[in-house]
């Protein structure tokens, strides 16, 4: 992520890239994870890369094909309801429904 401003538009735009990244690898079949641990050894990335110290790693994005079967992928997080999560204004009954 290249240095601009504040860096959180940037950041942002990277997020919505990433996100249409692993949407695109499920339409194919594959699956990916995004991996922000990376940030804490950003300057051996950067090494191993040969990427400029002017660019900052917000994360990395491990892809390929999933296991089903392997015990990691079984673990499932649970959601809070959108009426927790989400405000809507002016919008009467947009989460009311099924």
């Amino acid at each position: 992520m290249p240095a601009l401003g504040d860096g959180v538009r940037t950041a942002g735009d990277i997020g919505m890239y990433a996100q249409n990244f692993l949407l695109s690898l499920a339409a194919r079949g594959l699956a990916g994870i995004p991996q922000t641990v990376l940030g804490v050894y950003a300057d051996t990335v950067r090494e191993f890369l040969d990427v400029s110290a002017e660019l900052k790693l917000l994360f990395g994005i491990s892809f390929g094909m999933a296991d089903p079967a392997a015990p990691v992928n079984t673990l499932r997080m649970e959601r809070v309801p959108l009426q927790r999560s989400v405000v809507l204004h002016d919008t009467p009954g947009v989460l009311d429904r099924p």
